[in-house]
């Protein structure tokens, strides 16, 4: 599962790593959420040359086939394990693929009273990578188009585990290419092959989506939690 994440790299660092020519004035981003519209890099259309293309899909894929937009919301990550055989992901995944720049993301973790700590999780090396996306277009009866995405996901690694039973799909850069190939036979990387992570717990102001500052990333102490042991 991945619902937050952020993106506050400048976009001439963004421009380096990806190839795109595009020059979007974005703002700091330290709070993602759903059904937002979020930066992402698609195959270019100028013939004979490796350059990307930066758009702006809303996060939350609403498949070609959908009669409205409200289901958006409920879209927002694909497994990887099924993406090539569920019918909301299996077209996008053969000819619609998308990386989706991002510096770090959140997960709640379960604490041993019940309650939900989160925390921000980011490359160990470097700040600026990718997530592996699929992207859609979608005509509304009124002719409006809205193009719309989803992150994959996948079973967590060690790195990350004791969080979370699932994270992101990343990509190295070596592999940005091979991905937008959108080639259906391109499977998804090897644990080994994606971004090694490192996390610390955040303040659980990051719940709300109004908030979106650096503070947010910023490590905190956690508080000692007490269990009542058993009397027998």
């Amino acid at each position: 599962m991945c619902g937050r994440f952020s993106l506050t790299s400048p976009i001439e660092a963004m421009r380096q790593l990806f190839n795109f020519n595009e020059r979007p004035n974005l703002s700091l981003a330290y709070n993602i959420a759903p059904t937002t519209k979020i930066a992402a890099i698609r195959r270019g259309t100028i013939p004979h040359t490796k350059k990307t293309q930066l758009f702006m899909p809303q996060w939350g894929l609403i498949p070609s086939w959908e009669k409205t937009a409200g289901n958006a919301a409920k879209l927002i990550n694909a497994r990887s394990e099924t993406v090539n055989t569920k019918p909301s992901f299996r077209e996008a995944f053969k000819a619609k693929r998308c990386l989706i720049p991002c510096n770090g993301f959140y997960e709640w973790k379960i604490q041993e009273d019940g309650s939900k700590q989160p925390y921000f999780i980011y490359a160990s090396v470097g700040g600026l990578f990718a997530f592996a996306g699929l992207w859609e277009q979608w005509v509304s009866p009124e002719k409006d188009i809205i193009e719309s995405c989803t992150i994959l996901t996948m079973p967590a690694t060690d790195s990350i585990s004791e969080i979370h039973h699932r994270m992101p799909v990343s990509l190295l850069p070596e592999h940005y290419d091979e991905w937008l190939q959108e080639d259906p036979s391109m499977s998804i990387p090897h644990p080994t092959e994606q971004v090694a992570f490192s996390h610390h717990p955040v303040s659980k102001k990051v719940g709300n989506v109004r908030n979106n500052d650096a503070d947010l990333q910023q490590e905190v102490e956690l508080p000692i939690i007490h269990t009542q042991s058993s009397l027998f």
